[in-house]
């Protein structure tokens, strides 16, 4: 099969131009599947464990794509910026505890040891949390809804669901402080295999303003 040789330039937003972000999707996907098994569960079964796993994984992942992203980024600007986030990452864990504390301890002892922090539990309707019947097909009563709950460590007691939440925003944040700190918008779209502005984009603020702030392709 001939392919066409005039293609179309494509564009798509920065962000998207991150391994980093584009699993942060993906983990975005598991926290929803994870919310709607959690909210139609009539009994209990393990498959929750399966979802929390990968969520997990995928969320830890995100971060080390940074170093990643950091040598494959079409984009210098982007890539440096990319690698001073780990560094910063690093050097202050007292500031990221949502990621040295839940999302690599709760990975490594997934990976390592197949445990996880995670527990099924039922909610009340005045705010007490019960551990559930452990017969295999206990039917959830009507005045309680299935929750996890965390154990151990920092966030023993929270909301498993909540604080995977949290930790997709932080990755969120993280990404778009990197895009930031390159002079970028992660909103903004760029070529796909060229990084170059659209063309209507181009000529929105004037000559004058492409030469006062440039953009490296």
């Amino acid at each position: 099969m001939t392919l066409p040789i005039n293609i179309p330039p494509m564009y798509i937003e920065v962000k998207y131009f991150l391994n980093s972000y584009r699993a942060l999707s993906d983990a975005r996907s598991g926290i929803r599947h994870l919310e709607d098994y959690l909210r139609d569960a009539s009994f209990l079964l393990s498959e929750w464990k399966v979802i929390w796993i990968g969520t997990c994984t995928i969320l830890r992942t995100c971060i080390d794509l940074f170093q990643v992203d950091a040598r494959s980024c079409i984009n210098t600007d982007l890539r440096q910026a990319v690698a001073a986030e780990w560094t910063s990452i690093r050097a202050h864990k007292d500031q990221h505890p949502i990621f040295w504390e839940f999302l690599r301890k709760e990975r490594d002892n997934i990976i390592h040891e197949y445990e996880w922090a995670a527990y099924e539990a039922w909610l009340k309707d005045d705010g007490s949390v019960v551990r559930p019947t452990l017969s295999l097909f206990a039917d959830r009563p009507e005045d309680v809804r299935t929750v996890l709950m965390m154990r151990g460590g920092m966030y023993t007691g929270r909301n498993s669901l909540e604080l995977l939440r949290e930790g997709a925003d932080w990755v969120e944040e993280r990404i778009y402080s990197a895009i930031a700190a390159s002079g970028l918008d992660p909103e903004e779209k760029r070529e796909l295999h060229s990084f170059t502005v659209r063309p209507d984009q181009l000529h929105k603020g004037g000559l004058l303003s492409l030469l006062d702030d440039p953009k490296e392709p």
